[in-house]
C-alpha cells in the first residue's frame, strides 16, 4: 500500500494558445500543467527561500496518460503528490481534474521522476535531508 505523503492542489488557467485546432487542450500543454503543480508542491512543502541555483532537481522522465479531453472553458486543477522517495530521486504523481456540475472528473494523470542535483558540484546527489524530512513528515 502506498504511504500517504503531502499533496498540493493548484488551480490551472487554460489559455487560448493552449488549444489545438479541434478546441482541445493540446497534448504538449499537460507537461506545463504538471510543472505548475510541481512548483506549487515544492513551494508548499519545501521552504520557498530554497536556493534552486545551487541545489535542485533535473527531470529524468515524464509520463502522461490522457483520459478525457479538456477545453478552453473547463475549470482545471492539478493535484500533485509524492509517489516515491528514492535514494537520489523523487517521483511526483499528477492528476488533472475538471469540475463539472459539482463533480470532479479525472482528465489526465502522469508522473515525473526527478533527480536531485548539486549544481555547484555538477552531479546528482542523494535527496536533500531537508526535503526528505519535509515530504515524509
Amino acid at each position: 500500500m502506498k504511504k500517504e505523503t503531502k499533496k498540493s492542489q493548484t488551480k490551472l488557467q487554460v489559455r487560448f494558445n493552449d488549444l489545438d485546432m479541434a478546441g482541445h487542450v493540446h497534448n504538449s500543454e499537460y507537461l506545463n500543467y504538471f510543472e505548475i503543480g510541481r512548483i506549487d508542491f515544492f513551494n508548499k512543502v519545501i521552504a520557498p527561500e530554497w536556493d534552486w541555483k545551487k541545489r535542485g532537481i533535473l527531470v529524468a522522465r515524464n509520463e502522461v496518460d490522457y483520459l478525457q479531453a479538456t477545453h478552453f472553458y473547463d475549470e482545471l486543477f492539478v493535484e500533485t503528490s509524492c509517489e516515491d522517495l528514492g535514494k537520489k530521486s523523487i517521483t511526483l504523481e499528477y492528476k488533472i481534474f475538471k469540475e463539472k456540475d459539482g463533480v470532479k472528473l479525472l482528465c489526465t494523470k502522469g508522473r515525473s521522476i526527478l533527480v536531485c542535483y548539486d549544481f555547484e558540484l555538477n552531479e546528482s546527489v542523494e535527496v536533500f535531508d531537508e526535503w526528505r524530512e519535509a515530504i515524509e513528515n
